[in-house]
């Protein structure tokens, strides 16, 4: 070995610097392999045809490594660097030089179809981390071959979700120009391709990520799990393998064996909140977010929605049939935001009876679709009837609410009193067959007024003695409440104080009298807006999935018109999408995002990760008017670091 470890004018080991043992092991391999420190290098380069052979058999892994390649050079660019992917053979199938270490010597070494095995170049990092499965820097004098002392190499392998190393990433620089700080980028672009790897692996399945701790889900240091629609694990990247270490992950795995929470139960928790924290096999918290939603959307529909989080992990089954069909209900909603859930279980308890409701909310944000969802927890299977009051006026409203007997023959009491049937125990609908007006038609269900600002003044007057009836029923005038709805919603996009200002005086007092209310956000503003996203697209075209870069771009984007905007642009995108994924070059040409005034700042021209965080939040700024406190929440960061970004006369 002392041999190995010296060169001809040396007299052994110990006139070699200071070795680490981790390089001693491989000087030791690279000896056994028949190498001399002295010896020239073996020019071991692949002709074109078999380089492109090569890489068409590692296509997808090599696509997805020039786009962590690029973003790699870009932070060490300038600092005399060659950055290269090679496959698990160690041969190079992609290289970038800087200008500067394009003109070294070594430049010439490391190209495309180059291998570095250790028992063709000795002692490198490249052929290191293949040997050794972990990251690895060899410094100049490390390398076994003396005509490599002038380099210095950082490397880390990739490694695909069985846990098998497919390729290594690799970083040189001349040995006089090593930065410290050069490992860590070098890892982080491993890890990227691993999870770029990890979702092209698993495209339609689940993907949650997990974490200790809960700032570090939306980090690359988060473990993913892909999870089929039975709640099997089916695949786990590194981290995820490193954290679940001592459990059989070479097979698909029940959730429930890993963690203490059901799939379904876990799956309810984060659509609804975000996260979720549980507890491993270790009895270890840890906390769990949704990263990619697959061809999961019938499942999901099945899962019974609660915003009590204790209720949401219970273990106990549904005591009743009546809870079921509660359950069941609520499972058909289209609304995942948990501010929004928090109103209809609010809600629910006060409208059991029945009652009215004053429902707030821009232009097409779904107040009609989340007033139907309120009310089929209350009763899931009765009638609900719409109005436009921007269609009535006092010539006409009359015959449109009560039919063919008119306000007169509505409230008479001797009227009404009358029996309409011999059997006292007839459905409502059947009472209610002489009436033609959309009150009657509506009872004992949902009578929906939209735009109820515009409702005339004599309409108002009459609408306070239905909603007053409804909201304190008469025992002696029992017939009568049965040709009532359960519940009349008055809905309006208008803003509260404006519809005040121009009320007149019938209307004020119906909105003062009206004791509950429903507010609903902005598209824009729902913690829901992903879900919604995939939702609408799922149900204009079930077999096209959104990427998550999509669905990113989309939620970024202001839809003036809430959710009729956004039907209305995934019905264009989806016809002209040919591929079953819809990624975001099929998506920007519908969009307002790339408009030519928005510009990095000078500070952050000079890197492209910069360049791209500054983009995205002028971006998102633009496409939201200014609201820096909604693309704050949009983009999770800081008002202050979006003040930042912005023009300084803004």
């Amino acid at each position: 070995m002392e041999d190995a470890l010296s060169g001809p004018q040396s007299d052994g080991i110990f006139e070699v610097p200071s070795l680490r043992s981790l390089v001693v092991k491989s000087w030791e391999r690279c000896h056994t392999a028949g190498l001399r420190r002295e010896d020239p290098l073996r020019s071991v380069v692949l002709h074109d045809a078999e380089l492109r052979e090569k890489r068409e058999q590692n296509h997808q892994l090599w696509q997805l490594a020039q786009t962590e390649l690029k973003e790699l050079f870009s932070q060490v660019a300038g600092s005399n660097y060659v950055v290269a992917f090679a496959d698990r053979t160690g041969t190079i199938l992609e290289a970038i030089h800087d200008q500067e270490f394009a003109q070294s010597s070594a430049s010439r070494m490391v190209i495309p179809g180059s291998v570095w095995q250790e028992d063709i170049r000795g002692t490198n990092a490249l052929g290191l981390s293949l040997a050794t499965r972990r990251p690895s820097v060899v410094d100049g004098h490390e390398h076994f071959l003396n005509r490599l002392e002038q380099i210095s190499c950082f490397a880390c392998p990739v490694r695909d979700s069985q846990n098998k190393v497919v390729g290594v990433i690799d970083a040189s620089t001349d040995a006089r120009s090593r930065q410290r700080h050069t490992l860590a980028l070098v890892k982080l672009a491993a890890v990227n391709v691993e999870n770029r790897l990890f979702r092209s692996e698993h495209a339609g399945a689940l993907i949650l990520g997990f974490h200790p701790r809960q700032e570090y889900l939306n980090t690359t240091s988060a473990a993913l799990l892909a999870l089929n629609e039975d709640g099997f694990v089916i695949g786990a990247n590194g981290s995820a393998q490193e954290m679940l270490q001592g459990s059989d992950l070479s097979r698909p795995i029940a959730f429930e064996s890993l963690f203490d929470a059901r799939f379904s139960t876990l799956l309810q928790e984060v659509l609804t909140r975000g996260s979720a924290m549980v507890k491993d096999h270790m009895h270890s918290a840890v906390y769990f977010t949704i990263k990619e939603i697959g061809h999961l959307m019938r499942y999901i529909n099945k899962i019974h929605f609660s915003t009590n989080k204790s209720a949401a992990f219970s273990t106990a089954e549904r005591k009743t049939d009546a809870k079921r069909k509660t359950s069941a209900a609520r499972a058909s909603t289209d609304c995942r935001d948990a501010q929004v859930l928090a109103q209809l279980e609010r809600l629910e308890s006060n409208l059991a009876q029945g009652g009215t409701l004053l429902g707030w909310g821009p232009k097409g944000a779904g107040k009609s679709v989340i007033s139907r969802q309120l009310f089929s927890r209350i009763a899931p299977e009765a009638p609900v009837l719409e109005l436009d009051c921007a269609l009535i006026n006092e010539d006409n409203y009359e015959g449109l609410l009560f039919g063919n007997g008119g306000r007169l023959g509505f409230f008479e009491p001797e009227y009404v009193s009358t029996p309409l049937t011999s059997d006292p125990t007839a459905e409502p609908n059947e009472m209610a067959r002489v009436f033609s007006g959309k009150v009657q038609k509506s009872a004992k269900g949902m009578l929906y007024l939209r735009n109820f600002e515009k409702m005339p003044e004599l309409m108002a007057e009459d609408l306070r003695r239905v909603a007053s009836a409804i909201e304190a029923p008469d025992p002696d005038m029992y017939k009568f409440h049965l040709l009532l709805p359960e519940l009349m919603v008055f809905a309006t996009s208008r803003d509260r104080t404006e519809v005040l200002a121009e009320a007149g005086s019938a209307l004020s007092e119906l909105i003062a009298e009206t004791p509950n209310e429903l507010v609903v956000p902005h598209l824009n503003e729902r913690l829901d807006i992903d879900y919604v996203i995939r939702s609408a697209a799922s149900s204009i075209d079930e077999t096209k999935i959104l990427t998550v870069e999509t669905v990113r771009l989309l939620n970024q984007y202001y839809w003036p018109t809430s959710i009729r905007a956004l039907q209305r642009a995934l019905r264009q995108i989806l016809r002209v999408s040919t591929d079953q994924y819809v990624r975001p070059v099929v998506v920007e040409p519908f969009l307002a995002l790339h408009a030519d005034d928005v510009q990095p700042c000078p500070s952050c021209s000079d890197s492209v990760i910069k360049r791209d965080k500054c983009l995205t939040i002028r971006r998102t700024w633009h496409i939201n008017d200014g609201n820096v406190s909604l693309v704050s929440r949009k983009l999770g960061l800081s008002r202050t670091t979006i003040y930042a970004h912005l023009p300084s006369d803004d």
